[in-house]
């Protein structure tokens, strides 16, 4: 099962990657490598990062399997900041509008086609795994009759 939670959590933060990326106009590297100062792509990667503490609940020392080069420091800094931004004293109306946008977007996904990708690759693992013990019977068969010649 939690093979099954930690797949639901890949498909939400690769989700979350793409939608950050056509609201901020930010390519996709950039965002998944810590690398870049832009404004844009700063903003973008405070989003993903606070969706990924927050919704997620990743904690700030796992944020470097997602994001390259991320340190948890960098991370509960990316979330306080956008803690001030959006609910503290110096709160962007503009800024909390488009979390909101993207929490709606971001989390508005088919559980049932999920679901239906999990069974495919459940599915062709046991038709390999049968695959596998046919051919093994097969020659076992093969054995027992040149045994019996």
């Amino acid at each position: 099962m939690e093979e099954n939670s930690e797949f639901f959590r890949i498909v939400r933060i690769d989700r979350a990657r793409n939608i950050l990326c056509q609201m901020f106009d930010v390519d996709k590297f950039y965002l998944e490598n810590n690398t870049c100062r832009k404004r844009n792509v700063i903003d973008a990667r405070r989003f993903l990062v606070y969706y990924m503490n927050r919704e997620l609940e990743i904690p700030y020392n796992r944020l470097q399997d997602y994001i390259k080069g991320m340190h948890h420091a960098t991370g509960i800094h990316l979330c306080r900041t956008f803690e001030d931004f959006t609910i503290g004293r110096a709160a962007d109306v503009e800024m909390r509008n488009n979390y909101h946008k993207f929490i709606v977007l971001a989390n508005d996904f088919d559980i049932l086609e999920t679901m239906l990708k999990i069974k495919r690759g459940q599915a062709k693992h046991l038709n390999q795994e049968i695959k596998e013990i046919n051919n093994q019977i097969k020659e076992k068969r093969n054995e027992n009759n040149s045994e019996s010649r």
